[in-house]
């Protein structure tokens, strides 16, 4: 089935998983380098306005088989295999990187054997460093949760306002006509862990969070947001397997 030499290949049991994670990373960037190691598989790009960055990495033990000869970086374009993978239901993956042919081919072993075929592009030099931040904030909620918050809040403007105190995380968004207000106490049974060193606020993009939100909970049931006052939200996606699903979001600074 493969001819050339297989640097990489890696089979997963349920296709749908690897397609919401795949999904989740669209939500930013159209293509993508994937850095596939003996480990496992590393992401980490920005979205082109740089103001967001997805932080991707899924260790080899995720996978049900996993081979990687050496380290090998493929660039591919992620919004073409999500449209591939739009049908895939609980049904074996398998991926292989041919080295000769310089295409990446799926094979989904459903009710019928589907072989897709995809070119790759050429790796980017540019390497995006993990940001340095010290984040005084922290909480842990469910991710759909957190989704339908976002949900809300976009009714009434394109910006959110985040603060935290003590025991009370508020999610709020104001414009001259109207507003909205979602606050969540210390213990709900939504958000499962509030940490704060200090109060924060900080205001960011409607349009991406809501993005990201949605695709996250495709991806992960919990989510962990870290921010301080005026610069960048952290959010972390637990993933079911061994691996992680992050964002970076720029704040938007406004005047008080």
């Amino acid at each position: 089935m493969f001819g050339g030499q297989q640097l990489f290949k890696a089979t997963i049991s349920d296709a749908r998983l690897w397609k919401n994670l795949l999904a989740a990373i669209s939500t930013l960037i159209e293509e993508a380098d994937f850095n596939a190691s003996p480990e496992g598989i590393k992401l980490r790009s920005m979205d082109p306005s740089h103001v967001a960055m997805v932080d991707f990495e899924w260790n080899k033990s995720a996978f049900d088989e996993y081979t990687c000869l050496q380290p090998t970086k493929i660039r591919l374009n992620v919004t073409d295999i999500v449209k591939k993978l739009r049908s895939a239901g609980p049904e074996p993956l398998e991926m292989a990187y041919d080295e000769n042919t310089r295409k990446l081919s799926m094979v989904i072993k459903g009710k019928w054997k589907t072989t897709f075929t995809l070119p790759t592009l050429d790796p980017g030099d540019e390497e995006v460093p993990t940001p340095k931040i010290a984040f005084n904030t922290k909480i842990k909620m469910i991710s759909s949760s957190f989704k339908d918050i976002i949900d809300q809040i976009q009714t009434v403007s394109d910006n959110v306002r985040f603060e935290t105190t003590q025991d009370k995380f508020t999610a709020e968004a104001v414009t001259e006509l109207s507003g909205a207000r979602i606050e969540l106490e210390k213990g709900s049974d939504v958000m499962l862990e509030l940490e704060t060193k200090e109060p924060c606020k900080a205001t960011f993009n409607l349009n991406y969070l809501a993005e990201i939100s949605k695709a996250g909970s495709m991806a992960a049931e919990l989510v962990t947001l870290e921010f301080s006052t005026n610069m960048p939200v952290k959010l972390a996606y637990e993933m079911p397997q061994q691996g992680k699903l992050l964002y970076y979001l720029a704040p938007r600074i406004e005047a008080e």
